[in-house]
């Protein structure tokens, strides 16, 4: 998997609805996701980058962030891509593999694309990188189709 947007993918207003309301909740002050300090870079189908600042308060007692909240910002990131396809879904599985710390005021670009599409199930991989565009954590999750957006 790589960082560069997938060619030959047309972003068309259906997709830009989907993202656009995707974010839209995500803002919604009632859900946790408010709290995660992420931006929409780009998108097409199949696929999104996100941004996600590295802030105090995400980090633990020694100024590094919790892979907890890396693993959230990686689901939020993988449930966006699949998303895309136009569906809503739930988290069945997820597996983070955590290659490099990340401290406090570092920023993350990371990228989900959807690797599986199947009659009920969707499985995404994602990759963050650091602002010096190394590997910082990689995600693999399955998501349960539940419906359309």
């Amino acid at each position: 998997m790589t960082a560069d947007k997938p060619i030959d993918v047309d972003v068309n207003a259906e997709l830009q609805r989907r993202l656009s309301r995707i974010y839209s909740d995500m803002r919604d002050p009632k859900h946790y996701f408010k709290n995660l300090p992420c931006k929409i870079e780009d998108f097409a189908e199949g696929w999104v980058r996100l941004k996600f600042e590295i802030t105090p308060n995400l980090c633990n007692y020694r100024g590094i962030a919790s892979g907890g909240v890396l693993a959230a910002f990686c689901d939020t990131l993988m449930g966006m891509a699949s998303r895309t396809l136009g569906y809503k879904v739930t988290t069945l599985e997820i597996n983070m593999n955590y290659i490099r710390r990340v401290n406090s005021g570092e920023s993350l670009n990371g990228v989900g694309q959807v690797v599986h599409h199947g009659g009920k199930t969707i499985v995404v991989e994602c990759e963050c990188f650091n602002e010096q565009g190394a590997v910082v954590v990689k995600g693999r999750s399955s998501f349960y189709i539940i419906g359309m957006l």
